[in-house]
């Protein structure tokens, strides 16, 4: 070996070596500077001897070119996701305040799964006792690394299960993943399955940079992580701080394991990171031992195993340790059985803090939105300060002061939110709130007046205190702008809040429809920091902002409707209007909105006639006066309903006055309102001056008798988890334009459930109620088989 060729592998050794310190262990032992000295050095040595250049070379990271699609690979072996038992749903959920002491000690019943889990285990392999690996879930995206005689051959995507992306090129930038094994006798195939992933710190220094820039940030560590392995071109992939983990083998040939601790440890010998913590347990009682000891560590919260890892984690997962065994024990519909994922109670127990203040938001619609503000805690994952206290009638129902001592948890595991007031340790001196009088009766943004209305809260109206300036607040008109530029309405890259703050602040927009009168210049010079330490938005990110402008004045309709931000129009709802009205114009004079609300009026005051149980001592009078009411409701109401029905607005329900509408009462009622209202007349106006014309009646028939209807037509869908190839929004609008309906929660209404990557508790609902679980795959199936356009009028339904 000449000195040249002992140099090049003495470099990359080195190279390979830092990067398994730096990005595996955390732990780098040189510098930057000395780490890019060696790089640069292999760097020259290899261009003066390309005969001396390999793939495994870490300098063929990233050597692929952008690609125009992923291709589709088959699994070997199936990538099945594993069954979650969530302590969130342990029957005696903390409710009432002496469950916040009571979950710091080991209950009998706190974890009856695992229990119940190794039972069956047991049973299975006809065994007195079962040895067991625990370790912590990463929180990332799943991933496949195929090895041939060692080499990095193939890396895909766990996608549906039993295909996948290839992401071979993406794969080969994360510095983490060894191009070689270090094996001196490699066997033909070695899959290793694991997890891609973005470290806590790298990703709030991504998130800084992006918004340092202008872009737009991501929600979470994960979120950030799918985005960068969807991207194209191996290179951007390549500027992202990905990692990744291994912790199970895929399809294999010549190589045998007896367990899986075995399978962990040679891993971790053959160069390939894998998790610094995990547990191999002799029985579930040594599992509970090490759970209560090393997992949650109830008595000592900062020995927390989340506080000891560099990355996000969501669970920890318990799998039999022989292998032998797991071919024993059957496997469920998208799960083995040898293994199960379990969110430990402590994780989702909510923890005390001390309310500091009350401050108010103003939305996009005006409306007041209270948020407390508590010390900070560590709760569920992550340190926390704030939480909505959604209106003036929760936090009395409460009975939140500024200077109570409150019990927070994250709802859904993501969201904070304060569970109760312990009264026992309210300072004296406190005082009820009264949003009016905190306020001083003005916005506390642009001091215009407030009233009270009745709003929309789920699936009940509440009543909330709004900004009655909605022509002129700037906290309104930025966040206008923002749901205007958002992915879901006219998906305006680049324009995220910090832009959308500064155009209405120097006055270069007052309501987003002026955005098309910008030129790229003036947002180019546009000052997102301040007068002292300017920085300017940049000409690449005005361009972006000019070219989405563009092509949005091509969107369809129902884009158009929802960016508009009125109030109570959702996604689905936006897409039933488009579906049903040619263009805005129409829309916004058509009176069967107007019909629409006054049937909802007619339905409520039915309604609030009836006779209920408690209402049985009512004098005969007064219920036969409630009687001539309900009477004249469906007098009045009937030719109502006809006349929508006659219009296909509605579809016939058991009598004319009950007609199901196309849209809600509230929905209509905000459209008239905005059709009325000097901002939606404006709005017109400035469109048709722009000869922006968004076309409607573009969906698919909805009725599944219609000759012309897809497969697709009247049925209700609901995506969870991530999808192999669709962005979950980009699949919603091509259910939608098929004549499907996509809505967010699973009930016994849904005909569908499309089931991706790590999908949660939808997917468990599914399973229970018996609704159909597909793939992408099978829905990609149905799209294909879904290509003439309709000839009649669509109908579609809220249900």
């Amino acid at each position: 070996m000449s000195k040249v060729h002992a140099r090049i592998a003495e470099l990359r050794q080195q190279i390979e070596e830092h990067d398994r310190r730096y990005y595996d262990e955390n732990a780098p032992t040189v510098s930057d500077a000395e780490y890019d000295k060696l790089f640069q050095e292999l760097r020259d040595l290899e261009a003066a001897h390309p005969d001396l250049v390999t793939l495994y070379s870490p300098t063929q990271r990233v050597g692929g070119h952008p690609s125009s699609r992923f291709a589709r690979i088959t699994h070997l072996e199936p990538m099945l996701s594993l069954e979650k038992i969530d302590a969130a749903r342990h029957p005696n959920e903390v409710e009432e305040p002496d469950r916040v002491q009571r979950s710091r000690k080991q209950d009998q019943n706190t974890l009856p799964q695992l229990i119940a889990f190794d039972a069956n285990i047991r049973k299975c392999v006809e065994a007195d006792s079962v040895e067991y690996v625990m370790e912590p879930k990463v929180d990332g995206v799943s991933i496949g690394v195929h090895y041939k005689n060692g080499e990095f051959a193939l890396g895909v995507t766990r996608g549906d299960g039993t295909t996948g992306d290839d992401i071979t090129a993406n794969l080969r930038t994360i510095h983490s993943i060894p191009l070689r094994l270090n094996l001196k006798n490699p066997p033909p195939l070695l899959e290793v399955r694991g997890e891609a992933y973005m470290s806590i710190d790298d990703f709030k220094k991504l998130n800084a940079k992006l918004r340092s820039e202008g872009e737009k940030e991501f929600p979470n560590a994960r979120n950030a992580t799918g985005g960068t392995l969807k991207q194209l071109d191996p290179r951007l992939v390549n500027k992202r701080p990905l990692r990744a983990v291994f912790y199970a083998l895929g399809a294999s040939e010549g190589i045998e394991f007896k367990t899986h601790a075995e399978t962990l440890k040679s891993f971790a010998s053959y160069g390939l990171p894998t998790q610094r913590i995990w547990w191999h347990c002799k029985n579930i009682q040594d599992v509970i031992k090490q759970y209560e000891d090393e997992v949650v560590c109830r008595y000592d919260e900062e020995r927390d195993l989340r506080r000891k890892l560099a990355y996000e984690i969501d669970g920890v997962v318990i799998k039999v340790n022989s292998l032998a065994y797991w071919r024993q024990i059957p496997k469920k519909t998208r799960s083995p059985g040898y293994a199960i994922v379990h969110k430990p109670i402590p994780w989702i127990t909510p923890v005390e803090t001390v309310v500091v203040g009350i401050k108010v938001q103003v939305g996009r619609t005006g409306v007041l939105t209270p948020v407390a503000e508590f010390r900070p805690v560590f709760v569920q994952g992550s340190t926390v300060s704030r939480a909505t206290l959604h209106n003036e009638d929760e936090i009395h129902r409460k009975d939140i002061r500024v200077g109570d001592t409150v019990v927070i948890r994250k709802a859904g595991m993501v969201i904070p939110e304060i569970l109760y007031v312990i009264e026992s340790k309210r300072p004296p001196g406190t005082h009820e709130f009264d949003l009016f009088t905190y306020v001083g009766g003005r916005c506390p943004e642009c001091r215009g007046a407030i009233a009270k209305e009745k709003i929309r809260g789920g699936a009940k109206q509440e009543v909330a205190w709004r900004c009655e300036n909605i022509a002129g607040c700037p906290v309104q008109k930025t966040r206008r702008l923002e749901y205007f530029a958002q992915r879901k309405a006219l998906d305006i890259e680049s324009l995220g809040d910090i832009v959308a703050e500064k155009l209405v602040e120097q006055k270069l927009v007052d309501e987003p429809l002026d955005l098309f009168c910008l030129e790229a210049d003036q947002l180019a010079k546009l000052n997102l920091g301040t007068t002292d330490e300017p920085r300017t938005f940049g000409e690449k990110n005005a361009t972006k902002v000019v070219d989405a402008l563009k092509r949005a004045k091509s969107a369809p309709l129902h884009r158009w409707i929802q960016a508009l931000g009125i109030p109570e129009i959702g996604e689905q709802t936006a897409h039933d209007l488009a579906g049903f009205f040619s263009d805005l114009p129409t829309l916004a004079t058509s009176d069967l909105l107007r019909a629409t609300a006054k049937l909802g009026d007619l339905r409520q005051r039915f309604e609030e006639n009836k006779v209920g149980k408690e209402e049985e001592t009512l004098s005969a009078a007064e219920k036969a006066a409630r009687k001539l009411v309900q009477a004249e409701v469906k007098r009045l109401g009937n030719p109502i309903g006809r006349r929508l029905i006659d219009a296909k607005f509605a579809r016939p329900a058991a009598q004319e006055w009950q007609a199901k509408t196309l849209i809600g009462p509230s929905a209509a009622k905000e459209l008239v309102k905005w059709a009325e209202s000097e901002i939606g007349k404006r709005a017109l106006r400035q469109m048709e001056d722009l000869q922006i014309k968004p076309v409607g009646k573009i969906v698919r028939a909805a009725d599944p008798n219609s000759e012309d209807a897809s497969p697709l037509a009247g049925r209700t869908f609901v995506l969870t988890g991530t999808l192999p190839s669709l962005d979950r929004n980009r699949a919603a609008d091509l259910i939608r334009q098929r004549g499907g309906n996509v809505t967010s929660s699973v009930s016994k209404n849904t005909d569908y459930v499309v089931a991706g990557d790590s999908a949660g508790s939808k997917l468990a609902k599914a399973e229970q109620l018996g609704v159909k679980v597909i793939t992408e795959a099978q829905l990609l199936e149905m799209f294909t088989s879904s290509d003439k356009p309709a000839t009649k009028q669509p109908e579609l339904f809220e249900r």
